[in-house]
Protein backbone atom coordinates (compact mmCIF):
# COMPACT_ATOMS: atom_id res chain seq x y z
CA UNK A 1 0.00 0.00 0.00
CA UNK A 2 1.32 3.32 -0.66
CA UNK A 3 1.56 6.32 1.81
CA UNK A 4 -1.61 9.10 1.46
CA UNK A 5 1.41 11.57 0.30
CA UNK A 6 2.95 9.55 -2.36
CA UNK A 7 -0.45 9.14 -4.04
CA UNK A 8 -2.00 10.88 -7.26
CA UNK A 9 -4.82 12.34 -6.67
CA UNK A 10 -5.20 13.03 -10.18
CA UNK A 11 -4.87 16.88 -9.60
CA UNK A 12 -4.19 18.86 -12.76
CA UNK A 13 -1.85 21.98 -12.90
CA UNK A 14 -3.67 25.34 -13.40
CA UNK A 15 -3.62 26.17 -16.74
CA UNK A 16 -1.22 29.02 -17.89
CA UNK A 17 -3.36 31.99 -19.15
CA UNK A 18 -1.87 34.52 -21.23
CA UNK A 19 -0.44 37.13 -19.50
CA UNK A 20 -2.19 39.79 -21.36
CA UNK A 21 -5.71 38.49 -20.08
CA UNK A 22 -4.68 37.69 -16.72
CA UNK A 23 -3.32 41.53 -15.85
CA UNK A 24 -6.50 42.73 -17.95
CA UNK A 25 -8.88 40.81 -15.56
CA UNK A 26 -7.11 41.38 -12.47
CA UNK A 27 -6.59 44.95 -13.46
CA UNK A 28 -10.64 45.09 -14.02
CA UNK A 29 -11.70 42.46 -11.38
CA UNK A 30 -12.97 44.69 -8.45
CA UNK A 31 -14.72 46.72 -10.77
CA UNK A 32 -16.48 43.29 -12.33
CA UNK A 33 -17.04 42.48 -9.22
CA UNK A 34 -19.05 45.53 -7.39
CA UNK A 35 -20.82 45.21 -10.34
CA UNK A 36 -22.08 41.47 -10.31
CA UNK A 37 -22.42 42.14 -6.19
CA UNK A 38 -24.80 45.32 -7.01
CA UNK A 39 -27.25 42.99 -8.95
CA UNK A 40 -27.18 39.63 -7.42
CA UNK A 41 -26.72 41.35 -3.61
CA UNK A 42 -24.89 37.78 -2.67
CA UNK A 43 -21.21 37.94 -2.68
CA UNK A 44 -21.28 34.39 -3.86
CA UNK A 45 -23.41 34.64 -6.06
CA UNK A 46 -21.68 37.59 -7.92
CA UNK A 47 -18.54 35.81 -7.56
CA UNK A 48 -20.20 32.67 -9.61
CA UNK A 49 -21.23 34.81 -11.83
CA UNK A 50 -17.78 36.78 -12.08
CA UNK A 51 -15.91 33.69 -12.69
CA UNK A 52 -18.78 32.36 -15.28
CA UNK A 53 -18.17 35.79 -17.26
CA UNK A 54 -14.22 34.97 -16.43
CA UNK A 55 -14.11 31.84 -18.80
CA UNK A 56 -16.39 33.19 -21.30
CA UNK A 57 -13.64 36.59 -21.24
CA UNK A 58 -10.54 34.08 -21.76
CA UNK A 59 -12.61 31.63 -24.36
CA UNK A 60 -13.14 35.02 -26.41
CA UNK A 61 -10.13 36.47 -25.32
CA UNK A 62 -8.42 37.47 -29.13
CA UNK A 63 -12.01 38.54 -29.91
CA UNK A 64 -12.17 41.17 -27.24
CA UNK A 65 -8.28 42.18 -27.37
CA UNK A 66 -9.39 42.74 -32.05
CA UNK A 67 -12.77 44.18 -30.64
CA UNK A 68 -12.48 48.03 -30.98
CA UNK A 69 -13.64 49.08 -26.99
CA UNK A 70 -12.27 45.06 -25.28
CA UNK A 71 -13.61 46.51 -21.85
CA UNK A 72 -17.23 47.36 -23.09
CA UNK A 73 -17.28 44.21 -24.52
CA UNK A 74 -15.81 42.40 -21.26
CA UNK A 75 -18.98 44.68 -19.67
CA UNK A 76 -21.69 43.21 -22.38
CA UNK A 77 -19.83 39.68 -21.60
CA UNK A 78 -20.14 40.06 -17.81
CA UNK A 79 -23.67 41.33 -17.90
CA UNK A 80 -24.34 38.70 -19.86
CA UNK A 81 -23.09 36.18 -17.02
CA UNK A 82 -25.44 37.85 -14.81
CA UNK A 83 -28.81 37.43 -16.77
CA UNK A 84 -27.27 33.96 -16.97
CA UNK A 85 -27.23 33.26 -13.46
CA UNK A 86 -30.47 34.79 -13.02
CA UNK A 87 -32.23 32.85 -15.86
CA UNK A 88 -30.46 29.55 -14.31
CA UNK A 89 -31.55 30.40 -10.58
CA UNK A 90 -35.44 30.92 -12.09
CA UNK A 91 -35.35 27.12 -13.47
CA UNK A 92 -33.96 25.85 -10.38
CA UNK A 93 -35.67 27.47 -8.14
CA UNK A 94 -38.34 24.36 -8.04
CA UNK A 95 -35.95 21.71 -7.61
CA UNK A 96 -34.32 23.74 -5.14
CA UNK A 97 -34.56 22.40 -0.93
CA UNK A 98 -36.27 24.91 0.80
CA UNK A 99 -34.88 26.65 4.16
CA UNK A 100 -37.73 24.36 6.63
CA UNK A 101 -36.03 21.20 4.85
CA UNK A 102 -32.99 21.38 6.12
CA UNK A 103 -32.63 21.43 10.11
CA UNK A 104 -28.72 23.00 9.54
CA UNK A 105 -29.85 25.83 7.04
CA UNK A 106 -28.54 29.16 8.95
CA UNK A 107 -32.04 30.89 8.46
CA UNK A 108 -32.21 34.73 7.98
CA UNK A 109 -32.51 36.73 10.98
CA UNK A 110 -35.14 40.13 11.15
CA UNK A 111 -31.84 41.79 10.75
CA UNK A 112 -31.02 39.95 7.79
CA UNK A 113 -34.16 41.09 6.02
CA UNK A 114 -33.92 44.37 7.59
CA UNK A 115 -30.44 45.44 5.83
CA UNK A 116 -32.37 44.28 2.93
CA UNK A 117 -35.35 46.77 3.19
CA UNK A 118 -33.65 50.35 1.57
CA UNK A 119 -32.77 48.21 -1.49
CA UNK A 120 -36.24 46.89 -2.68
CA UNK A 121 -37.40 50.54 -3.71
CA UNK A 122 -33.94 51.25 -5.57
CA UNK A 123 -33.94 47.25 -7.13
CA UNK A 124 -37.69 47.81 -8.43
CA UNK A 125 -36.67 51.57 -9.59
CA UNK A 126 -33.49 50.39 -11.36
CA UNK A 127 -34.96 47.39 -12.94
CA UNK A 128 -37.50 49.83 -14.68
CA UNK A 129 -35.06 52.24 -15.92
CA UNK A 130 -33.11 49.43 -17.19
CA UNK A 131 -36.57 48.61 -19.45
CA UNK A 132 -37.11 52.43 -20.63
CA UNK A 133 -33.74 53.73 -20.62
CA UNK A 134 -30.93 51.05 -20.72
CA UNK A 135 -27.92 53.41 -21.35
CA UNK A 136 -29.04 55.59 -18.37
CA UNK A 137 -29.22 52.69 -16.19
CA UNK A 138 -26.14 51.32 -17.18
CA UNK A 139 -24.27 54.68 -16.39
CA UNK A 140 -25.89 55.43 -13.57
CA UNK A 141 -24.54 51.49 -11.99
CA UNK A 142 -20.92 51.97 -13.17
CA UNK A 143 -20.56 55.76 -11.90
CA UNK A 144 -22.36 54.62 -8.23
CA UNK A 145 -22.10 50.27 -7.81
CA UNK A 146 -19.04 50.13 -9.76
CA UNK A 147 -17.60 53.70 -8.85
CA UNK A 148 -16.23 54.99 -12.32
CA UNK A 149 -15.62 58.60 -12.85
CA UNK A 150 -17.41 59.61 -16.12
CA UNK A 151 -14.22 58.96 -18.42
CA UNK A 152 -14.52 55.31 -17.81
CA UNK A 153 -17.83 55.08 -17.96
CA UNK A 154 -17.69 57.27 -21.39
CA UNK A 155 -14.76 54.27 -22.47
CA UNK A 156 -16.41 51.32 -21.46
CA UNK A 157 -19.87 52.65 -23.03
CA UNK A 158 -18.27 54.07 -25.80
CA UNK A 159 -20.15 57.80 -25.55
CA UNK A 160 -18.50 60.72 -24.36
CA UNK A 161 -17.94 61.87 -21.18
CA UNK A 162 -20.38 64.68 -21.24
CA UNK A 163 -22.91 61.93 -22.18
CA UNK A 164 -21.81 59.80 -19.24
CA UNK A 165 -22.45 63.19 -17.39
CA UNK A 166 -25.68 63.82 -19.01
CA UNK A 167 -26.89 59.96 -18.78
CA UNK A 168 -26.03 59.62 -15.25
CA UNK A 169 -28.11 63.14 -14.34
CA UNK A 170 -30.69 61.98 -16.23
CA UNK A 171 -30.92 58.60 -14.61
CA UNK A 172 -30.66 59.67 -10.90
CA UNK A 173 -33.86 62.33 -12.01
CA UNK A 174 -35.75 59.39 -13.28
CA UNK A 175 -34.94 56.85 -10.31
CA UNK A 176 -36.10 59.75 -7.52
CA UNK A 177 -39.08 60.04 -9.40
CA UNK A 178 -39.58 56.55 -9.77
CA UNK A 179 -38.51 55.74 -6.02
CA UNK A 180 -41.06 58.65 -5.17
CA UNK A 181 -38.65 60.93 -3.84
CA UNK A 182 -39.29 64.64 -3.26
CA UNK A 183 -37.71 66.90 -5.76
CA UNK A 184 -34.23 68.74 -3.72
CA UNK A 185 -34.01 70.99 -6.58
CA UNK A 186 -30.31 70.89 -7.21
CA UNK A 187 -29.07 70.50 -10.61
CA UNK A 188 -25.20 69.14 -9.73
CA UNK A 189 -24.73 65.28 -9.90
Amino acid sequence: MTNADEQDHGLIEPAGLPTDFEAFFARHKSEFLRIAGARLRDPHDADEALMEAAVVMYRKWPRILAHANPIALAHYILDSAITDFYRRRARTAGREITYAQLAYADVPTTDDLLLLRGHDRLDRALAELEQRAPVQATCVRLRYLAELDFDQIALRMGITPGAARANVHLALKKLSHLMGLPDTGEGDT
